[in-house]
């Protein structure tokens, strides 16, 4: 999204029609300002209510779909617009879900919170403050190895997790990777559903960055962690070489990629090089296929040899067309079929000159003694017997050296598979023992936060409790202040006024009373004449405590509902008391009593014709 723009000097601040105007409020979130907006939606800089926070929240607001109504509600453009504009809601609503779900996971902007509101929907995430990783490479130029260390592990651990989730980012670039003071990374604006809007209605444009989209982003083949591989792959390549990658739209018609195994930058491993160059094969089954599969290409320390040359195991055979290296002696007793064929002719041999002997030849024998080739023969035969049994033993050695080397090898196999199923066995238990404390973690935090959000609904009863009890005093007192309805009678004096329904007597402000029984008779036959209505304030105390009121009384001619009628036309009771010559004006009275009680002392009202004038005078002298 877009910063805001800031206008220049002198000019009128810019108003935003669309978006959500500071003081507003999402729940318990309060709207600070506009962080950025885009076609998709809005970020606000906003304050969290409850926990005193400041946050960033992102509103779903696609323009081609949607418009802003009466300054809150969201509202899609047309009825043929709608089903797209809720179901990328839903998609916007999922991404929230997920994200929420990821905890303490590094390198990911942390989700807090993700509501629905204005008729659209919110993710509350947390405020970052720092540098882009582009603007940190337009500033100082292509990082360090020891800086590229500190983002590339962090960023994988942090992906692998995202996509262990069944979720992607899709929009990996340098832009989109905040560094805070120490170098450490997040990886900000997920995009999955903005990518899957971009899919469903050709109303939203597909948006892509050269040199970080994969080339099956710009089609409809699948995409999955290789995609996310290759957009890190180019940052990675733009943080060392200190350029943008070719377009891979370019690379599949003309591809100008310069692998950084050849550039070879300074100081960085020959193996983290190779490992980048093969985050970002245009295709994307050559690439690594999950974050798991490319860290030990990214880890090596040298990279492969492009020649290099398997290397067969023992016992293996030899290859098609190899030699051997020594060749066998020339005189060197052959053994297998050849041997036996050889004691078979000397055996076949000795028979035969046996057999010619026959019958002469033992007498020969017997009356001249062993015949020379008799006794050769034999031992020709006797040599040949000789020869069969030791190329028999030889073959037996053979077999029994091929029978141990085959139980060597098979005992060698089996404690191989022993020795895997056996790290498979401890692989299993350190998996179940990292669940097992995945799992008391989250209890552990589920129980804080049932606990923390336990003790803040205590607080805020408690403030409710506190505020109803104040603005129940506050009520009690308002409600001493201000008394009305309709007269009833005057109390011990004319000082005194009491009100229906209202026992207790209400003291007029600014009064002296002369006990004289006929001018109470006139103030009595005056107000009971017709009903009349009071309405009195309260304006004073006196030392004791006693409060003093203001009561406005309506006129004779007033019409009902009496209790409805305004203070301006009501006449004041107290001034009319005194205008009529029934009571003094008190010394400390209002200027305003004092005139009125000087008009009708000069026309000799009631009162004062029967008081001296220096009587008068006297009573406030001292």
């Amino acid at each position: 999204m877009d910063d805001p723009v800031t206008p220049p000097s002198g000019e009128p601040p810019e108003i935003d029609y669309v978006a959500l105007r500071a003081g507003q409020t999402i729940g318990r979130y309060e709207i600070v300002s506009v962080l950025g907006q885009g076609g998709f939606g809005i970020t606000y800089r906003a304050r969290d209510i409850q926990l005193g926070r400041e946050v960033a929240i992102k509103e779903y607001l696609p323009s081609a779909l949607a418009v802003r109504q009466d300054g809150a509600t969201v509202l899609p453009r047309t009825t043929r617009m709608a089903d797209d504009f809720g179901w990328g809601r839903d998609r916007f609503v999922t991404e929230g879900r997920t994200l929420a779900t990821l905890h303490r996971v590094p390198a990911i902007v942390h989700v807090f919170d993700f509501l629905e509101a204005n008729g659209t929907a919110y993710i509350v995430m947390e405020l970052l403050s720092g540098e882009t990783l582009e603007d940190r490479i337009k500033r100082d130029g292509p990082l360090k190895p020891a800086e590229v260390d500190r983002i590339l592990w962090p960023l994988l651990d942090g992906l692998e997790q995202v996509h262990g989730a069944g979720f992607l980012h899709r929009d990996i670039k340098p832009a989109n990777i905040l560094l805070n003071a120490t170098g450490d990374p997040t990886l900000i604006d997920f995009g999955a559903a903005r990518e899957a809007m971009v899919g469903r209605t050709s109303a939203m444009t597909a948006i892509f960055t050269p040199g970080y989209a994969a080339a099956e982003q710009m089609t409809s083949a699948k995409q999955g962690p290789w995609t996310d591989i290759y957009g890190l792959a180019a940052t990675l390549y733009h943080a060392i070489a200190g350029k943008t990658p070719p377009s891979a739209f370019d690379r599949m018609l003309d591809d100008g990629y310069e692998p950084l195994a050849r550039l070879t930058p300074k100081g960085f491993p020959p193996g983290l090089l190779a490992g980048i160059d093969a985050g970002l094969a245009v295709a994307a089954r050559d690439r690594p296929q999950s974050i798991a599969g490319w860290r030990p290409i990214l880890g090596m320390a040298e990279a492969p040899a492009a020649d290099g040359t398997v290397v067969m195991a023992k016992g293996a055979p030899s290859t098609a067309g190899r030699q051997p290296v020594l060749a066998p002696a020339a005189n060197a007793v052959p053994a297998g079929p050849k041997a036996k064929s050889r004691v078979g002719i000397w055996i076949a041999v000795a028979v035969l000159l046996l057999a010619g002997l026959g019958g002469g030849g033992y007498y020969a024998t017997a009356m001249r003694g062993p015949d020379p080739e008799v006794v050769k023969a034999k031992a020709a035969a006797d040599a040949a017997e000789v020869a069969k049994r030791k190329a028999e033993e030889e073959a037996e050695a053979l077999r029994a050296e091929k029978a141990a080397d085959e139980a060597k090898r098979k005992a060698a196999q089996e404690a191989r598979l022993k020795e895997e199923q056996e790290a498979e066995i401890r692989r299993q238990a350190a998996e179940a023992e990292r669940h097992r404390i995945e799992a008391e973690q989250a209890e552990k935090k589920r129980i804080e936060d049932e606990e923390k959000a336990r003790a803040e609904a205590d607080a805020a009863a408690k403030r409710k409790a506190e505020e109803d009890a104040r603005k129940a005093e506050e009520d009690a007192r308002k409600a001493a202040e201000l008394v009305a309805g309709q007269f009833d009678h005057f109390g011990d004096t004319l000082m005194f006024v009491v009100l229906r329904d209202n026992p207790k007597p209400v003291r007029l402000q600014g009064i002296d009373v002369v006990n004289e029984p006929g001018l109470r008779q006139i103030a009595v036959n005056a107000l009971a004449s017709k009903p009349r209505d009071l309405r009195c304030r309260q304006t004073d105390r006196l030392t004791d405590g006693t409060p003093l009121y203001r009561c406005l009384v309506t006129k004779l001619e007033a019409k009902e509902p009496l209790a409805d009628i305004p203070d301006s036309e009501r006449v004041d009771l107290a001034l009319a008391l005194i205008r009529g010559g029934l009571v003094l004006a008190s010394c400390d009275a209002p200027r305003a009593y004092a005139d009125t009680e000087d008009d009708a002392r000069g026309k000799k009202v009631n009162l004062w014709s029967m008081m001296k004038v220096a009587e008068y005078r006297r009573r406030c002298a001292r």
